[in-house]
C-alpha cells in the first residue's frame, strides 16, 4: 500500500510541477504581450497628439488674424469691407481614436497614474476644442445674413464673444 502511494505521488508531483511551470510561462508571456501592446498604445497616442498639435498650429495664425479683424470690424466708426482673407472658421477636428482604443481595451490602465492624469487633461481639452468648433459652426449656420455688411458685422461681434 505504501509502495502504491509512493508511486502515485512520484507520478503526480512531476505533472503538478509541469502544470505550474506552464502557468508561469503563460503568465510571463501574457505580461510581455501586454507590455508590447501598451508601448504601441503610447506610441500611437504620441503620434496622434503630435498630429493634433500640428493641425492646431497650422491654423493658429489665421485664427489670430480672424480675431484681430473681428475686433476692428466690430467698432462702429470703421468702414466695413468684406475681408479678402476670410476662408471660413477653419476649426480642426482633433482625433482621439488612440486614446479611445486604450480605454476600450483596458491598456490605458498600464500607464502610470501621473502620466495618465496629464493625458486625460489633454484629451479633455481636445474634446472642448472640438465642441467649440461645432458650436461656432452651428451658430454661424443659424445667423441671419440678410445683408452682406450686416451679416459680416454680426459675425464679427459673434466671433468676439468667443475670443474674450
Amino acid at each position: 500500500m505504501k509502495k502504491k502511494i509512493g508511486e502515485l505521488l512520484f507520478q503526480i508531483i512531476p505533472v503538478m510541477i509541469g502544470v505550474y511551470l506552464g502557468f508561469v510561462v503563460t503568465n510571463w508571456s501574457d505580461g510581455n504581450q501586454r507590455k508590447k501592446q501598451s508601448q504601441v498604445l503610447i506610441d500611437n497616442m504620441l503620434s496622434e497628439i503630435k498630429s493634433n498639435k500640428d493641425k492646431v498650429f497650422n491654423v493658429r495664425d489665421y485664427h489670430m488674424i480672424l480675431r484681430d479683424s473681428c475686433k476692428s470690424y466690430s467698432k462702429r466708426n470703421i468702414p466695413f469691407n468684406s475681408p479678402g482673407f476670410f476662408k471660413g472658421i477653419r476649426t480642426q477636428n482633433l482625433s482621439s481614436s488612440s486614446y479611445e482604443t486604450g480605454i476600450q481595451t483596458g491598456l490605458i490602465n498600464e500607464i502610470p497614474i501621473s502620466k495618465l492624469e496629464i493625458i486625460n487633461q489633454l484629451y479633455t481639452l481636445q474634446n472642448e476644442y472640438n465642441d467649440f468648433g461645432k458650436l461656432v459652426l452651428n451658430r454661424l449656420i443659424t445667423m441671419d445674413m440678410d445683408s452682406e455688411e450686416r451679416g459680416l458685422k454680426g459675425f464679427s461681434l459673434f466671433s468676439l464673444s468667443y475670443n474674450d
